[in-house]
Parts: C-alpha cells; structure tokens; sequence
C-alpha cells in the first residue's frame, strides 16, 4: 500500500473503459484532442471506505461533444484516513495532480465528488476543493455538475 503523498499519476496505470491498459496517458489525451479537436477533458476522482483502507478511483473523460464520452481510470488503495475530510480532500488533490499532467493540453474541468447543498456533510469543503481547483488554473465543478466524479470515478470505485 502507498501514501497520498507518493501518488504519482504518471506511474499509475490508466486503463480504457475496456480495461485495457495505457502505457503513456498523457500520449493518449494528445492523441484522442487530434482526433477530436473540439473534445474537452474532464478530471474526477471518488472513493469508498472498506475497512481499514479506502479504495479512489481517478477517470479521465474525454468528451467529444454530441458523440460521446471516452474514459481512462486508474484505481488505488490506501490507508483509511482518521476523518472524512481527509479522505475527500485526497480526491480533490489527486484529480489535481492528474490535471496538472494534462493542463498543456487544454482546458480542464475538474469534478469534485462535493455537494454545493449544505445539508450534505462534504459541502463544508465545496468553496475549498473550488478554490484550490481555479487556482490551480482549472475550471471546477461539484455535484450535481461533476458527473465525471459522481459517475465516472465513483463507478469504479464499486
């Protein structure tokens, strides 16, 4: 098992929604925005506890607007954080992490698997997860907007 602080995106192994494996996946966004020169990115991470260890799921979609999503994931374990917001804060950083790798690309929407309703526990970390998103020079969403974290990622989180 690794620490939050060692994940390195470019050492993870994305994967196609067929499951296969991509060896470079910032060659494959390259390559996919040459193809579909209008498609935009999408970055979102979720999680679920299991015990001792909780289980984030990355995606990466890539929307060709009017044609489809095409999606790489890459999934990991770590140890249980001690509190809730620790554990959805290190899925806002890595959905960061991974955009940064792509952010010579284009634009980037970062999703984050918060809730913009105050009745919801992760909303005391919406206005923070935005901040540090459009900081970091990204364009942010929470849900219900983010479907690449509350569909994408958190499909494979199952």
């Amino acid at each position: 098992m690794i620490d939050a602080e060692d994940i390195d995106p470019e050492k993870l192994i994305f994967r196609t929604s067929g499951g296969v494996a991509v060896n470079d996946f910032i060659l494959f966004v390259k390559s996919w925005l040459n193809q579909h020169p209008k498609g935009e990115i999408y970055v979102g991470t979720d999680s679920k506890t299991n015990g001792k260890t909780v289980k984030y799921s990355t995606v990466i979609c890539l929307w060709d607007v009017g044609r489809g999503v095409w999606e790489l994931y890459t999934k990991f374990s770590l140890p249980r954080p001690k509190d809730r917001f620790t554990r959805l804060w290190y899925e806002v950083a890595y959905s960061v992490k991974v955009a940064e790798q792509l952010k010579a690309l284009g634009n980037i929407h970062v999703h984050m698997d918060y809730n913009s309703d105050p009745r919801f526990p992760s909303y005391q970390l919406y206005d923070a997860g935005i901040g540090l998103v459009q900081s970091m020079g990204f364009k942010g969403a929470g849900k219900p907007n983010a479907w690449a974290a509350t569909s994408g990622a958190n499909r494979h989180c199952q």
